[in-house]
C-alpha cells in the first residue's frame, strides 16, 4: 500500500523538478523525506510556476518542456472545500495573528488550504507555513 500523497510549494517543487543551479542544502533531505512518496502540488502553484516562466518571456522549447515536466506532477483541483478552508484559515490565521491572513500571502494561503482541505501534509521552505492552525508540515523531525 504506497503512502498518502505530499503537496509541495512552489519553492520546493523549482528546487527538486527544474532548477539545477544553486540547489539549496535541502534539496537532498527533501528528496528523502519524498521518497515512496507521490508528490502532488496545488493549483496556486501551478499557476505560480507558469507565471515565472511567462514572465521571464521563456521561448516556447524552454515553456514547453516546463509544462511537460509539470504535467507529470498531479495538480490537485480548486473544490469546495479548498474554498472553504481558504476562507476559514485566513480568518483563523488573522484570529491569533498569523501572517499568513495578509493579503501579501494569498498564494501561501491557497497552497495550504489545498493541503488541509486534502488531508495532506506540506513540504516548503518557507517560514510563514510555521504554525499556521490546522496545517501538518512534512518534516525530517
Amino acid at each position: 500500500m504506497s503512502e498518502r500523497p505530499v503537496l509541495v510549494d512552489t519553492d520546493v517543487w523549482g528546487h527538486l523538478f527544474w532548477s539545477r543551479r544553486n540547489p539549496p542544502p535541502h534539496v537532498e533531505d527533501w528528496r528523502r523525506l519524498l521518497v515512496g512518496k507521490t508528490v502532488v502540488i496545488s493549483a496556486q502553484t501551478e499557476a505560480e510556476l507558469l507565471f515565472g516562466a511567462h514572465r521571464a518571456n521563456w521561448g516556447q522549447a524552454r515553456l514547453s518542456q516546463h509544462r511537460e515536466l509539470l504535467c507529470r506532477t498531479p495538480t490537485l483541483p480548486v473544490t469546495q472545500a479548498v474554498i472553504t478552508e481558504h476562507a476559514r484559515l485566513r480568518a483563523d490565521c488573522s484570529t491569533v495573528g498569523h501572517a499568513l491572513a495578509q493579503k501579501i500571502h494569498m498564494g501561501d494561503a491557497w497552497a495550504a488550504a489545498t493541503a488541509i482541505a486534502y488531508g495532506l501534509p506540506l513540504l516548503a521552505v518557507d517560514a510563514i507555513y510555521h504554525d499556521v492552525p490546522g496545517l501538518s508540515l512534512l518534516t525530517d523531525e
